[in-house]
């Protein structure tokens, strides 16, 4: 059976001029490609979410009206390996599935076909992933022909561009795609992509030495010519500090929040990662989790593996807070280490003691001096947290 075709633009548009509204249909189809981009990445509020959904479902029923709605084998399509997103925890796809299972498919998937009669998914992974979940062999899907998407680099810019905000976004997956763009930008980084991380450690310890890096949270904000020369008198000295940091600003991000919050989670234990991916475990449950590793517990990796996974599984099934999943880590820490849970338990206390100083009251000369040695302390902090 011959594959089915996909739609032809200049063919589709070729009496445009003897008609306004196949005119206003090619436009509202290039408009298509922008829109299904955003919705795929997340980037909006609960009600600019609905109105686009309204929108892209009526601007695809016109593309199948155009082209026509194929049937087309699960087994046939793959994901998309320019997409951003990799998380799809199991309670959305089961949510979904359900919802195919009562409701059926109302919007087709929208394909880009590729040689041998396969396709890529441009947008509809969600519901491609679970439709697998209750048995379908097929979907309903409209095609788009490959030379009107942009080149790879452009498309996965725009979707993660599109995506910084989104909540759906998970920091994994952040932190994975940042990397993949720097390498983008910048090939001769990419044999020492899996010390990217270290590379930006390495340059905002350089920033705090020179005093700069207080001013990375305003300067994310300029334009790219006041970023480029202020980079030029930041004080880096290595050039892939440079072009870290430069990838980082163009996407108006605080380098520092990422060094800090994003790219650690580059670094946790592999079944971590895995629960993140299958159960959308929050990053700052699985940093806390990650402190049962056999080095902190005492114990060879074989049970430090099997304690993090029961513990892991116990703060998903009983849904904990990140409060409790911090007590649960520290008696644990306690159980296998007790001198190491007394120096949390020191280190606990010192913070509360910071949480409740009251600055209001403070004189000027005190609060800077307070400033830099808290300043001074956070550098060493970070540091020995990437040790």
């Amino acid at each position: 059976m011959a594959a089915p075709k996909p739609i032809g633009m200049k063919q589709l548009f070729s009496e445009a001029g003897q008609s306004q509204q196949i005119h206003q249909l090619k436009v509202q189809i290039e408009e298509l490609e922008t829109e299904l981009t955003q919705l795929r990445s997340g980037m909006l509020n609960a009600e600019e979410k609905a109105a686009l959904e309204e929108q892209v479902k009526g601007l695809t029923d016109q593309l199948a009206y155009s082209g026509g709605v194929h049937e087309i084998e699960i087994q046939r399509i793959k994901p998309d390996p320019e997409q951003p997103r990799q998380t799809f925890p199991l309670y959305q796809l089961q949510e979904r599935a359900e919802s195919l299972r009562r409701h059926g498919q109302k919007t087709p998937i929208v394909l880009i076909p590729q040689p041998q009669s396969e396709y890529i998914l441009f947008d509809g992974e969600l519901r491609w992933r679970a439709a697998q979940l209750i048995g379908w062999h097929t979907l309903k899907a409209v095609l788009l022909p490959k030379q009107q998407i942009l080149a790879a680099e452009e498309v996965f810019l725009g979707q993660l561009v599109t995506s910084i905000h989104s909540q759906k976004l998970h920091d994994l997956d952040l932190a994975t795609a940042l990397v993949k763009l720097i390498v983008y930008k910048y090939p001769d980084l990419k044999q020492f992509q899996a010390d990217i991380p270290k590379t930006l450690n390495t340059a905002i310890t350089q920033l705090r030495r020179e005093q700069k890096h207080l001013e990375l949270n305003q300067i994310r904000l300029a334009s790219e010519q006041e970023q480029q020369e202020w980079l030029e008198t930041a004080g880096l000295r290595k050039i892939e500090e440079l072009e870290v940091i430069t990838v980082l600003l163009g996407l108006q991000l605080n380098p520092i929040s990422i060094n800090n919050n994003i790219f650690p989670l580059m670094s946790l234990a592999s079944d971590l990662k895995q629960v993140i991916r299958t159960e959308g475990l929050e990053s700052s449950k699985a940093r806390e989790l990650n402190k049962l590793s056999a080095e902190q517990l005492n114990v060879d990796e074989v049970e430090a593996l099997a304690l993090r996974e029961s513990i892991t599984q116990k703060v998903i099934q009983s849904k904990l807070s990140l409060g409790d999943v911090k007590r649960l880590v520290n008696d644990t820490l306690a159980q296998y280490c007790p001198k190491k849970a007394t120096q949390v338990s020191k280190i606990i206390k010192l913070s509360k003691t910071i949480q409740d100083f009251k600055v209001q009251t403070a004189d000027r000369e005190g609060l800077m001096s307070l400033q830099q040695i808290l300043t001074d302390k956070l550098a060493e902090i970070q540091q020995a947290l990437k040790q």
